[in-house]
């Protein structure tokens, strides 16, 4: 007697891990720039760029870039900038499980506070998150089948999701821009940020690609004899190589994440300052699964010997969703600190500041935090800058009860407009792709391994006559007294699946 099993192979995610810690960092101002009178805006972006696993920690580093615009000390109203990085580094023990473990880390700052020390030196504090998602990919050992003479099975199908593939890999993408038309030529770029949008994954053939919107956000000044200001931004299609396969009838999930981003200008065919080049890294992690029938045995006898059944408990997944919602952030912002009418808005952008996630009965609830960052002008040709910090909420409603878990959840910033509201209001809306992938689990109990005895007195009486117990049912009669419930049902003019009402009068015959 044998018991035939088959490996399912599973992802999900385990623990998600979000320290924080905050790093101080003292910048000096070039030689070349001038003294610094106020700050105006400062940015800070966070990149991953190593994991290293040793043993049971692992050590996760990368760089924060600083874009600072600053007021020169100068006799003219004058708008500066300072780019800087700085290393970080993070060590983290890994979680205990069973099956292999995978991390999938990004970073984000949550808080950047400028202070000017004198007018050449800057100390920035920022205040770092790293989420780190563990995730585990497990194969367990499903009995499906007994092989033996007389041997009777009582199974039932369970759709389970099972893992195919799983990848993650570091692509380049590059593109050149040009700036829209009848804009000055480009004498030096002052502030740039990309913002890289929702990921969507499409077919030719049998690649798999992944495609996105990128924005960027440029403030420079101009070639021109007054020097202006010149506020673009620019979007771009981003496509590449998802690095997985596209099996047939499977399911793609697919994140990304940008890890590091370069800007340079670019003369046009008229030697003019008129283009962008702009060079992305991105990480890309991805997982193919299937939707399959499994068949597990919940119960087996067999005719020549007492059959005991050893049982284990595992998980499955049994559905996996990817859900993806619009959800549009209004708000109207006062700016402080105006002793003159708002006369003109030089730059408005955006980006994530954090992301928290629960399941709430039939609600996965996402919470988001966007940072708003202003720069504009007052009538008296004042530059200033505004930060604000703006929460949402969101709701998404899941397909159906049971025990669903949360595998990875997140927003994307796709668009930012504005209009001046008054004399010292603007009227924000942005627009967000909230994306969060979740999957069903469901406990059960599993046939790991068979006992077999054979009977040392093998007679049976030729017929029993039994009555029906309350909540008997046909299987469990033909198992006590081992007989097929074939010929059982046979014998008595039933159906194998017919209920039995209770006193019902069988006759079991050897």
């Amino acid at each position: 007697m044998e018991l035939v099993k088959k490996p399912v192979r599973s992802y999900r995610t385990i623990e998600t891990r979000e320290p924080e810690e905050m790093f101080e960092h003292s910048i000096i101002v070039p030689d070349i720039k001038p003294d610094v009178k106020t700050i105006l805006l400062a940015d800070a972006e966070a990149f991953v760029i190593n994991v290293e696993k040793t043993g049971r920690m692992i050590e996760v580093s990368g760089e924060i870039q600083y874009r600072i615009l600053y007021l020169a000390d100068t006799p003219e109203p004058r708008i500066e900038s300072i780019n800087a990085r700085y290393p970080w580094s993070f060590s983290l023990q890994k979680p205990k499980t069973e099956g292999d473990v995978g991390v999938f880390p990004r970073c984000r700052c949550q808080h950047t506070e400028v202070n000017i020390a004198n007018g050449r030196k800057l100390v920035c504090r920022t205040v770092t998150s790293l989420i780190c998602r563990f995730y585990e990919i497990k194969s367990d050992e499903i009995g499906r089948e007994i092989l033996g003479e007389n041997v009777f099975l009582k199974t039932s199908p369970v759709n389970v999701i099972s893992l195919k593939q799983n990848t993650n890999n570091v692509v380049k993408v590059s593109d050149i821009l040009s700036l829209p038309s009848g804009s000055p030529a480009i004498k030096e770029i002052l502030f740039s940020r990309v913002n890289l949008g929702n990921a969507e994954i499409n077919y030719r053939d049998d690649d798999v690609f992944l495609e996105a919107k990128g924005t960027l956000f440029v403030l420079y000044r101009s070639d021109t004899m007054d020097e202006s200001f010149e506020s673009v931004v620019l979007e771009f299609p981003v496509r590449t190589s998802a690095g997985i396969d596209a099996a047939e009838d499977a399911i793609i999930f697919a994140t990304n994440v940008l890890k590091d981003w370069e800007l340079r200008i670019v003369e046009d065919d008229d030697g003019l300052n008129t283009r962008l080049s702009i060079a992305m890294e991105v990480e890309i992690d991805a997982q193919t699964v299937a939707n399959e029938e499994q068949v597990f045995i919940e119960d087996a006898y067999c005719c020549d010997c007492q059959m005991n059944l050893n049982k284990s408990k595992i998980n499955v997944i049994t559905d996996e969703r990817d859900f993806r919602e619009d959800h549009v952030l209004t708000q109207r912002i006062r700016l402080d600190s105006l002793d003159d009418y708002l006369d003109e808005v030089l730059m408005v952008f955006a980006n994530e500041r954090n992301t928290a996630s629960m399941i709430n009965g039939d609600k996965l609830n996402i919470q988001g935090t966007i940072g708003a960052n202003i720069l504009y002008c007052t009538r008296q040709k004042q530059y200033q800058g505004f930060m604000s910090e703006l929460p949402f909420t969101h709701s998404i409603n899941l397909p159906d009860s049971g025990n669903w878990q949360v595998i990875q959840s997140g927003f994307t910033i796709e668009d930012v407009r504005f209009d001046i509201a008054g004399s010292d209001e603007i009227e924000l809306s942005i627009k967000v792709k909230i994306r969060a992938r979740a999957c069903r689990i469901e406990e059960l109990l599993c046939v790991d391994g068979i006992n077999a005895v054979k009977d040392d007195n093998p007679r049976k009486a030729p017929i029993i006559v039994y009555f029906a117990q309350p909540n008997d049912t046909l299987w469990d009669v033909a198992k006590n007294y081992r007989v097929p419930i074939s010929k059982l049902a046979s014998d008595n003019g039933l159906e194998a699946d017919a209920k039995l009402e209770t006193g019902k009068r069988l006759f079991i015959m050897a």
